[in-house]
């Protein structure tokens, strides 16, 4: 059901593109986007834009490179403010992080890995972050915006796992679901949050790269 006189707030979540090294395990592992992950990202804000300038009032971008720098060029750019939220950085891999998934497989078997994909909420990466942890974090950034916006229109510059969590909770699916989405570099997602007479309701639009 769609409210007519709500008060809308549009927040976009884009993944990063590629980051320099290729496909990893990276985590919290500080890469910056190589050149093709620099134009995937460009283009997927390039298809949204109005007169050559995007829509957004204010841009929200994880503290780690891959985002971070593409989300300060685009404010720099456009003249959009951007806040840097430590809290939208990806999930801590522990052993894992910056190692390939072949590289897990021949040192710890492949035992581990599958089973903190089919049970994330119960299963953590070797010394890596808990999944609850992780979720409880997004958690509060994504309330901070949506109570207090700080635009009409926010772009959000994430990570994979950052963007299924905040996904998730929108949809209101369990926390095993959250590496459900397999998004793929400069994907996008739109979410429509509407404040109205009877409370608040979120929608999700797939909007692709």
């Amino acid at each position: 059901m769609r409210f007519p006189d709500a008060d809308v707030t549009t927040i976009d979540l884009l993944r990063h593109g590629e980051p320099v090294g290729g496909r990893m395990l990276r985590g919290s592992t500080d890469h910056p986007l190589s050149e093709t992950g620099w134009q995937q990202v460009t283009d997927a804000i390039m298809r949204h834009t109005v007169d050559g300038r995007p829509p957004y009032d204010a841009v929200l971008t994880s503290p780690l490179m891959r985002c971070r720098e593409f989300a300060l060029w685009l404010g720099e750019e456009f003249e959009l403010p951007v806040q840097i939220e430590d809290d939208l950085a990806e999930l801590h891999l522990g052993r894992w992080e910056g190692k390939t998934h072949a590289e897990v497989f021949s040192e710890e078997g492949s035992a581990p890995m599958s089973a903190f994909w089919n049970s994330p909420e119960a299963v953590s990466p070797p010394q890596g972050e808990a999944m609850d942890v992780f979720d409880s974090r997004l958690a509060e950034v994504w309330q901070n915006v949506l109570v207090n916006p700080p635009g009409k229109h926010v772009l959000v510059v994430a990570h994979l796992f950052v963007c299924n969590g905040l996904l998730r909770q929108v949809l209101g699916q369990p926390l095993g679901r959250v590496l459900a989405m397999d998004l793929p570099y400069a994907a996008m997602s739109r979410v429509r949050h509407e404040r109205h007479a009877l409370g608040e309701t979120s929608f999700i639009e797939w909007i692709g790269r």
